[in-house]
């Protein structure tokens, strides 16, 4: 643009000097569209993955807004990231914990997309590396020309103990001891041994995790004549 004066007489003054001004360009309301395929895996006791495919826009998504709730079927979602990518990892998180996600676009313009589809996760138990405690009382009784008898104290574990190995070898003072059974109670009744044979026994608790106690004492006994 310019300008210039004029008078009654219309005499013209010189222009002015020259602006220029652009109209702006029309506000920017159109949302991205709605990310899809969220998926949700843990990945440790207190990590859970997320990804989806991206969202499209008709200038350009900037962002994406991650929600969480805790629980399957939770419903109170709040934002617990803001990210340019198409993933990610929510960590800190508490373990055996069931987590409901969902994510959204944004553009520079500030306009929502619908949400995503909602995907859920569930961090895992801690591994279970206690071992039960060592059976006691161990004792060892005749029973017959060829069976003897076992009972001992039942172990403790901080998880659950399921079951005892009974380990066996022939002998009052032998040393080379092999399992001959697996129980799930505190007594076993040895069965086919030979006659007048004196035979020694130790037990060891299990738990679920595979953990195995220390040996308990070593109890011996001898078949009858």
């Amino acid at each position: 643009y310019r300008v210039r004066a004029m008078d009654a007489a219309g005499n013209l003054s010189s222009y002015s000097s020259t602006t220029t001004a652009t109209t702006p360009a029309a506000a920017d309301t159109t949302p991205p569209t709605v990310p899809f395929g969220l998926t949700a895996t843990a990945a440790s006791t207190s990590q859970i993955n997320l990804a989806w495919s991206a969202s499209t826009d008709n200038v350009g998504v900037t962002g994406y807004r991650v929600e969480r709730c805790q629980g399957s079927a939770c419903t109170a979602f709040a934002q617990v990231a803001s990210v340019t990518g198409t993933s990610y990892s929510n960590t800190g998180l508490a373990v055996a914990t069931g987590s409901s996600y969902r994510v959204r676009a944004t553009d520079a313009a500030g306009n929502l997309s619908g949400y995503s589809n909602t995907a859920t996760a569930t961090t895992p138990a801690a591994a279970d590396t206690t071992r039960p405690t060592a059976p006691s009382g161990l004792t060892a009784t005749s029973a017959s020309t060829s069976g003897i008898n076992l009972a001992w104290t039942a172990s403790t574990d901080n998880v659950g103990v399921t079951g005892y190995r009974v380990e066996r070898c022939q002998g009052s003072g032998c040393t080379a001891f092999a399992q001959v059974a697996s129980v799930a109670g505190t007594s076993y009744s040895d069965t086919g041994l030979a006659a007048s044979t004196s035979y020694r026994y130790r037990v060891r608790a299990m738990d679920a995790a595979g953990n195995l106690s220390s040996y308990s004492s070593t109890a011996t006994a001898t078949t009858l004549p």
